[in-house]
């Protein structure tokens, strides 16, 4: 037997041994990976530099970003 096929087998095996209700889990595993592998995997997209030489005003990042904690605070504090 090739590689694939006793991988496959020894998979086979493993989830002969899997309880019921665990293997609805894992077949939701196995679907992402298929949808991964259809979408094309993930392309890295590299961002650095890509502002470079803009005009950005840090104080509306620095407002939002007081009011998302005052927002966490008043959530779990």
């Amino acid at each position: 037997m090739n590689k694939t096929a006793l991988k496959k087998h020894e998979i086979y095996r493993k989830l002969s041994e899997v309880a019921e209700k665990d293997l609805s889990s894992i077949a939701d595993y196995i679907d992402t990976i298929r949808q991964k592998k259809k979408l094309g995997g993930g392309h890295i997209i590299k961002l650095q530099g890509v502002l470079k030489g803009k005009d950005i005003d840090f104080a509306d990042l620095k407002a939002f970003k007081q009011e998302t904690w005052n927002h966490v605070e008043e959530e779990h504090g």
